[in-house]
């Protein structure tokens, strides 16, 4: 399989169990990185989350967490080849079980979210796919002991979960920012994504579409990607 190619980065993928998708190319791309010093991204798979957020901040630190032994060879790979590799650090091990030694100004995470539906019969996948492994109430607790009072966490997930997830955040001393809600088409609601602080504050709320009605690709979503995409869209 040939590299995904972005404007300035490659992202090798022929190890990990989940590929490069449109649910990391809108996170990353939303994620506001402006003044942050250390990031963390929980569940890194390919390392693309990280690699768009050091393009975006040229003086974050990020260290990215995963799980599966695989993922973790290509994540490496391509810190390694890229502009920010010395920025750049990959942790082989469980996100759950490791013990940290900092906070974090910054985390985000495009984590396995589905809750009830079947578990995938290949179990890589599955880890990645599914919260079996890495439940919202676990990663909401942990997030908040890692996070810096001033800090913010960036996430997406189905849009049905929009409800547990406030819960989830306001219980663990979190409180929602940013809501963005992402439309497969025209009022079609498939994702949320939240950033989320440990001060409550008024939200800020937008909507993006990401295709028009014939299936090409709307203004807005080619606006948002269009520091990341290595190809023209349509």
């Amino acid at each position: 399989m040939p590299p995904f190619l972005f404007k300035q980065f490659a992202i090798t993928q022929n190890r990990s169990a989940l590929k490069v998708g449109t649910d990391a190319m809108l996170l990353g791309s939303f994620i506001q990185t402006e003044n942050e010093i250390q990031g963390l991204d929980i569940g890194a798979g390919t390392g693309v989350l990280s690699l768009m957020v050091a393009q975006k901040n040229p003086s974050i630190k990020i260290d990215a967490i995963e799980l599966d032994s695989e993922s973790s060879i290509d994540c490496q790979e391509n810190f390694t080849h890229s502009n920010w590799s010395e920025r750049l650090s990959v942790i082989s091990a469980d996100f759950l079980n490791y013990s940290f030694d900092k906070k974090y100004d910054l985390i985000f995470s495009n984590p396995p979210f589905y809750q009830n539906s079947l578990v995938n019969e290949n179990k890589r996948t599955a880890v990645s796919k599914h919260a079996v492994h890495l439940p919202f109430e676990v990663l909401f607790e942990k997030v908040s002991q890692l996070l810096t009072d001033k800090g913010s966490f960036w996430i997406i997930f189905p849009f049905d979960d929009f409800e547990k997830v406030t819960i989830l955040g306001k219980s663990n001393g979190l409180f929602i920012e940013n809501k963005i809600t992402i439309e497969s088409k025209l009022n079609v609601p498939t994702r949320i994504i939240l950033s989320l602080r440990k001060t409550e504050i008024q939200v800020a709320e937008k909507t993006l579409v990401i295709r028009n009605s014939d299936n090409s690709y709307s203004d807005q979503y080619i606006e948002l990607t269009k520091d990341f995409h290595g190809k023209k869209l349509t």
